[in-house]
């Protein structure tokens, strides 16, 4: 069956394979084609470097709000403390943690290695922790970081960099993934990581619409981030705050060279978890909150800004969704040979991600984990059934019954204050 189905694959015309295949040629193709396109001639043409001014130093301060992070916080200052920039202000703030993290961090802060340490004995999330700890952050960029993180010893010299173009606002930094070798799902997330952010970011930002700052790993000029009011009440907060800076008019760029290393989720059902709180933050934000985004009536009207949130939506939510439908009209419209036009779909799905991943690895240095390359059909598989099933299931949990507004990730009781205002 499968010989002959393969068969008539190659014997088909145009109209026949447009026909099969027309959810691989609107939604997968274009976008491929187009990374492949802006890396080949940024790199080709040498742009994919960002420039770097001689004498530019900015004074630094890196705030890391926190919740329970005792085990994490030594070693991230104690990363932080051997930074080729070592002259910066290191803020942290400890959001009502029930674990030792104020002993180590008032330890820390007795040895001189943290300058400011502030222990909330209420949880109130990471917006309003940021927020505190931004009236106690003295430099001109403020770098926000998680505490589980652990950075190259020139990221925060690179991360600044861009800085020196007066009308960036913010930077986000480049993110890899610490512990890949747990076990096949860490491997998964390491691939999607690198391919995700070290390739995608890169692109949005080669094409101007760059609508992301990770709250892992991203720096603000402080004047912006006082002008837009700080951060809004997550989840979420970090493309909230991106897109606020964007709409003010500030350039938000892409710093592929400032790298940082984070522990990604060890289990599937914390990976669930995980990519909800996303996917719901994306109806909550782009849609929700910013949906005037695209009204060309309003004063601060953005053509790219209206283009770079579509690109959004349509990849990370009608995409998915369409996929399933596709699928649904294959094997109502083919039957039993709909399973013949579904592996040859994933063949190519296979294929666009070896490429990908290629691509991905050739721009990340010493980040390029070649062994990976064993684990991307799995990823691949992983990647199109489970990971796009879960965020459907978040944007249809959000669109109808408003989830992020109760997910833990925010205390109850300020997410109601939130809603009341």
């Amino acid at each position: 069956m499968f010989a002959d189905g393969l068969q008539l694959l190659l014997q088909m015309d145009i109209g026949s394979f447009l026909s099969m295949f027309w959810h691989a040629v609107v939604f997968e193709i274009p976008r491929f084609i187009l990374a492949i396109t802006a890396v080949g001639a940024a790199e080709a043409a040498g742009q994919s470097k960002l420039p770097r001014r001689a004498g530019f130093r900015p004074k630094i301060s890196i705030l890391l709000p926190g919740h329970n992070e005792g085990e994490s916080l030594r070693r991230c200052i104690l990363g932080l403390r051997e930074q080729t920039r070592n002259d910066i202000q290191i803020v942290v703030i400890d959001d009502g943690s029930t674990d030792n993290m104020s002993v180590v961090g008032n330890d820390l802060r007795a040895k001189n290695l943290i300058d400011v340490f502030l222990y909330r004995g209420m949880r109130s999330g990471k917006s309003a922790a940021s927020n505190l700890g931004f009236t106690y952050c003295t430099g001109e960029i403020i770098i926000i970081a998680d505490i589980d993180t652990t950075f190259d010893r020139d990221a925060i010299e690179r991360l600044v960099e861009p800085f020196a173009d007066p009308r960036v606002g913010g930077v986000a930094g480049n993110i890899g993934v610490r512990n890949a070798h747990v076990n096949l799902l860490t491997r998964f997330q390491a691939i999607q990581y690198l391919v995700s952010i070290s390739l995608g970011r890169r692109v949005s930002d080669m094409l101007g619409i760059l609508f992301i700052s990770s709250g892992a790993f991203a720096a603000f000029r402080r004047e912006a981030l006082f002008a837009i009011g700080g951060c809004s009440v997550g989840p979420g907060e970090d493309a909230d705050l991106t897109i606020k800076l964007r709409r003010a008019g500030w350039k938000v760029r892409f710093q592929p060279h400032a790298w940082a290393l984070t522990d990604v989720p060890e289990t599937l059902p914390a990976l669930i978890r995980q990519r909800l709180r996303w996917s719901r933050s994306l109806i909550r934000v782009r849609i929700r909150k910013f949906k005037s985004i695209f009204n060309p009536l309003r004063p601060n009207f953005s053509a790219i800004d209206a283009l770079g949130t579509v690109d959004i939506i349509w990849f990370q939510a009608l995409l998915p969704a369409s996929f399933f439908a596709y699928v649904v009209w294959l094997f109502s419209y083919f039957g039993s040979f709909a399973w013949i036009i579904l592996s040859a779909v994933t063949s190519y799905y296979v294929v666009a991600s070896f490429i990908s991943f290629a691509i991905a690895g050739s721009v990340s240095g010493s980040y390029a984990r070649v062994s990976l390359m064993l684990y991307v059909p799995g990823y691949t598989l992983f990647n199109a059934y489970v990971l796009r099933t879960v965020a459907i299931i978040a944007y249809l949990d959000e669109l109808i019954f408003r989830h992020s507004y109760r997910d833990p990730y925010v205390p109850r009781r300020v997410s109601n204050a939130v809603e009341r205002y």
